[in-house]
């Protein structure tokens, strides 16, 4: 199951935007008037296809009353009812999506206020270095948050976008090529340090160029 996600050069700051919305207490407020009455019976004995029916259920549910970081941000996988290891019934089952909601919500959190400190400077070359830094430190948070996870590339990929985003830096079609060939590598595990290193490198060096050549263009058409 997934959602529909919006992209757009906003999508950073909407997920900023609504990071003070998560409620933990309101959501399972909500949660339990949605699933008590659909999980009455055991949801060990339910099929696939109700199984399926239940979390696009949760789904809507959260995308209504979780806020934008949910619906923009979250780009996890909800646990599946039912699971041997949860504990049973209604609250076993809240428990575990409100769990998996806060660590996402925390690595949000931490990606905000990482980059509310990041300031590029106008220099070429000094802003390549101070990116590239940046560029290692996401890597670094999404590592620490997601990487056990089999989704860590999708992370990795997201976070670094919202990095560009945030300052402010237009994400071009050949930036996202490089996005996406610095980290073709690194689809199962988190790079190493010298591997990360390298990848920023490259992330950062096409920005800046990506920048100048903007600028350029900019100019000659005024």
């Amino acid at each position: 199951m997934s959602k529909k996600k919006h992209r757009g050069e906003d999508t950073w700051a909407l997920i900023r935007e609504s990071l003070d919305d998560f409620r933990p207490a309101q959501l399972a407020a909500r949660l339990r008037e949605y699933l008590a009455p659909r999980l009455a019976s055991s949801p060990r004995h339910a099929d696939e296809r109700s199984r399926r029916a239940l979390l696009e259920g949760v789904d809507a549910l959260l995308s209504e009353h979780a806020g934008a970081w949910y619906t923009h941000g979250f780009h996890g996988d909800l646990p599946r009812p039912g699971a041997p290891s949860e504990p049973p019934g209604v609250e076993g089952y809240i428990e575990r999506i409100l769990s998996t909601l806060g660590v996402a919500h925390e690595w949000l959190c931490t990606l905000d206020t990482y980059f509310r400190s990041v300031a590029l400077p106008p220099d070429e070359e000094d802003r390549a270095a101070v990116l590239s830094d940046a560029v290692r430190r996401v890597l670094e948070l999404t590592s620490e948050a997601h990487g056990e996870e089999e989704a860590w590339h999708p992370h990795a990929h997201l976070g670094l976008g919202w990095l560009l985003e945030s300052q402010g830096i237009r994400r071009t079609e050949r930036l996202e090529q490089a996005l996406h060939e610095a980290l073709a590598d690194f689809t199962h595990a988190a790079p190493s340090p010298e591997e990360a290193r390298r990848a920023a490198d490259t992330i950062a060096l096409t920005a800046v160029k990506e920048e100048s050549a903007g600028r350029y263009r900019d100019e000659g058409v005024s």
